[in-house]
C-alpha cells in the first residue's frame, strides 16, 4: 500500500516537472495533482529536492519541457489575436497582456512581431498533422499516402483560430507583401513540398511533368474548396472532406503517372 503511493507521487510529480519546471512546481501543487496531503508527499521524502532527484529527469530537461509550454502558449494566444486583429492590429503589448506573460518574457522567445507571426505560420496544425501521418505513409501505395496528406490539410481548416488566422492573412495581403510570402512558404507550398516527395513511391512518373508544380496545383485545389466551404460564411458544402480529396487525387495522379 506505502509503495503504491509513493509510485503515485513519483508518477504525479514526474508530470508536474516536467510541465511546469523545477522552479515552478510545489510541493502543494503535486500534492493537488495526487489528491494527497502535502504531509503525505513528506512521509516520503524529504522535500522538493529530494523528490526530484528519485526522479529518471535532468533539471535541463524540465526546464526545456516547461520553455516549450510556455512558447506553445504564447503561440496559440497569437494565433488568436492574429485572427481577430490582424497582423497591424496586434502589439507585443497586447500579446504580454492576453498571454499573462510579461513583454520583457516574450521576447526571450521571439525577437520581433514578425518572428512571432512566422513561428505561427511555421508550426500550424498541417505540420503537426503531417509528422503523425508520415510514418504511416511509408505503408501506402501513391493513391492513399496523397489522399492522407490531403485530408490533414483540409482538417487544418476545422479550428475556429486557423479560420480567422487564414481571413486575416487574406485582408493583411496588400499591405504586408511578407505575410504573403510567410502564409505561402509555410502554407501551400510546404503540403506542395510533402505532397511532391511522395513520387518516391513510383517508378511511372511522365517525363518532362514537373512533380512540384503538380503539386502545388493539387494543393491549390484543395486550398480553394476550404476557401469556399469553410472560410466563406454562408456557403453550403456540396461535398465531404473524402469526396473533394478523392477526385483531386484521381486528377493529380492522372496528370503526373502513365
Amino acid at each position: 500500500m506505502e509503495s503504491d503511493v509513493r509510485e503515485k507521487i513519483l508518477e504525479t510529480a514526474r508530470c508536474i516537472f516536467l510541465k511546469e519546471g523545477y522552479k515552478g512546481t510545489t510541493i502543494n501543487s503535486i500534492a493537488r495533482a495526487a489528491g494527497i496531503s502535502p504531509s503525505t508527499i513528506y512521509l516520503h521524502f524529504n522535500g522538493k529536492k529530494d523528490l526530484f532527484e528519485n526522479l529518471d529527469i535532468s533539471e535541463e530537461e524540465a526546464l526545456q519541457d516547461a520553455y516549450n509550454a510556455n512558447r506553445t502558449s504564447i503561440l496559440q494566444t497569437a494565433l488568436i489575436l492574429f485572427g481577430e486583429h490582424g497582423y497591424d492590429g496586434v502589439s507585443m503589448d497586447m500579446l504580454a497582456r492576453e498571454s499573462g506573460y510579461s513583454k520583457a518574457t516574450l521576447y526571450q522567445y521571439f525577437k520581433d512581431k514578425e518572428e512571432l507571426y512566422s513561428a505561427v505560420m511555421q508550426e500550424t496544425p498541417f505540420y503537426f498533422n503531417f509528422l503523425s501521418i508520415q510514418p504511416e505513409i511509408d505503408g501506402y501505395d501513391l493513391e492513399a499516402a496523397i489522399k492522407k496528406i490531403g485530408l490533414a490539410y483540409l482538417a487544418v481548416f476545422d479550428t475556429p483560430e486557423r479560420i480567422a488566422f487564414t481571413r486575416a492573412i487574406i485582408r493583411d495581403s496588400k499591405r504586408h507583401p511578407e505575410v504573403s510570402s510567410i502564409y505561402h512558404k509555410n502554407g501551400i507550398g510546404y503540403v506542395a513540398r510533402c505532397v511532391e516527395t511522395v513520387k518516391r513511391y513510383t517508378g511511372n512518373l511522365q517525363e518532362g511533368v514537373d512533380t512540384y508544380l503538380a503539386a502545388k496545383t493539387y494543393v491549390g485545389s484543395l486550398f480553394g474548396f476550404a476557401i469556399q466551404y469553410k472560410i466563406v460564411v454562408g456557403v453550403e458544402p456540396q461535398y465531404e472532406d473524402d469526396e473533394i480529396v478523392d477526385t483531386l487525387t484521381k486528377i493529380f495522379l492522372h496528370g503526373i503517372l502513365h
